[in-house]
């Protein structure tokens, strides 16, 4: 706790101290990058919660300086696993049993492991292989911890960072990184996606989704079918498999866009880990612990703020955007409706001759001079378009 809220402090620190000394935006750029290395050590050293903290800030880049999140990309889990014993306790107490009566075998090397779970290889009495993903033994008191210090580090930077109330809501922002979070830790919820999208795309063309085994699972424990298969951005796999990769384009787009615009819960996390294919050119969607939902009056105000451009009735779009959650309730509303009339004025055409870095950073530049802070539901769309630009790059 106390290296979480030291950190915490030394950063306060040293931010008001180039402002004061009016620093150049140069050198507040490396410093922002210092603290984002300082950070992203601090994560590896104290793991737990502080990793699924630096996953969720990397994907805050509408309010956050750009090379602190740099340092935070491509940020993945490196926590060693448990011991085997500590994981067959975990196992044995979820199952109120012995393993061996629940499964034929089940190899106690991790397959893989994260802040959160351990995934494990293992048979089942008819002989099905499958995944167990299983809680880290101490994860739960950990969070709590983490969840204490954060707190007391949002108070402070709620009451004395020198950031416009207006633009970052500390409060929200922790709110929603509880709420992310939460939602990791209980494995049922991870289960009951996976279902979902089993039903709903029961009838999709070669897509292979894992079946869950209810029976097995709990809040700490989730059985899937074990499904192998070649990242998607294997392009030496998909040569010599002689998969068609503009088909394959053409069907990951028929996968993925219906969930982003229609209302209902979308795969949050589809990076090429999590999206496989097999020598048939079928596509393997895995890992639902990470969703996002579009409900159905969200799905309404996007047409309403797509209308809302297209008219050019920046009065309704500002009222779309507030229901939406994008803009403070306090914030002034004729200023948001100037900037977008200018910012929206320019020749679209312009766009189509960017590449999707580009135009992100367009967005972000445009999200930064408005008080704006996207809901965590909407910013995985962000995190959506990073994956897809790198799963689309063996075409």
């Amino acid at each position: 706790m106390w290296k979480i809220i030291s950190l915490g402090i030394s950063i306060l620190v040293r931010i008001y101290w180039y402002q004061i000394r009016k620093k150049p935006k140069s050198v507040r750029e490396k410093l922002w990058a210092k603290i984002g290395q300082e950070f992203r050590e601090t994560l590896f050293e104290l793991e737990g919660l502080l990793i699924k903290v630096g996953q969720f800030l990397s994907i805050r880049s509408d309010l956050l300086p750009g090379s602190f999140v740099k340092q935070l990309e491509d940020l993945v889990d490196h926590v060693p696993p448990s011991s085997w014993e500590e994981i067959k306790d975990v196992l044995q107490k979820e199952w109120e049993g012995k393993i061996e009566d629940k499964l034929e075998s089940i190899h106690p090397t991790a397959i893989a492991s994260a802040s959160i779970g351990e995934v494990y290889k293992g048979y089942l009495k008819d002989g099905t292989c499958v995944a167990i993903k299983v809680q880290r033994p101490a994860i739960r008191s950990i969070i709590q911890t983490d969840f204490r210090s954060l707190s007391i580090i949002i108070w402070i930077a709620h009451h004395f960072a020198p950031v416009p109330k207006q633009f970052v809501n500390f409060k929200m922002l922790f709110f929603e990184l509880k709420q992310v979070i939460k939602r990791e830790l209980d494995f049922h919820l991870e289960m009951e996606a996976a279902l979902h999208f089993r039903t709903r795309f029961n009838k999709f063309n070669r897509l292979i989704i894992p079946r869950v085994f209810p029976d097995l699972c709990t809040s700490r424990v989730l059985v899937m079918e074990w499904v192998e298969g070649r990242k998607i951005t294997d392009v030496d796999f998909l040569v010599q498999s002689r998969i068609n990769r503009e088909e394959l384009s053409v069907r990951l787009l028929q996968l993925f866009i219906p969930q982003w615009l229609e209302a209902g819960i979308f795969h949050a996390d589809p990076h090429a880990g999590n999206v496989l294919v097999k020598e048939d050119g079928s596509i393997v969607l895995l890992d639902y612990g990470m969703v996002g939902e579009i409900s159905k009056k969200d799905a309404a105000n996007f047409q309403d703020l797509l209308q809302a451009f297209l008219l050019k009735n920046y009065t309704l779009a500002v009222k779309v955007l507030m229901d939406l959650g994008f803009i403070h309730p306090d914030a002034n509303t004729k200023k948001i409706e100037m900037i977008l009339k200018e910012a929206l004025s320019i020749d679209m055409a312009l766009y189509k001759e960017m590449d999707l870095f580009s135009v992100k950073k367009e967005l972000n530049d445009l999200i930064r001079s408005l008080p704006i802070q996207v809901p965590t539901r909407f910013i995985f769309f962000r995190q959506i378009l990073y994956h897809d630009r790198g799963n689309a790059t063996y075409d």
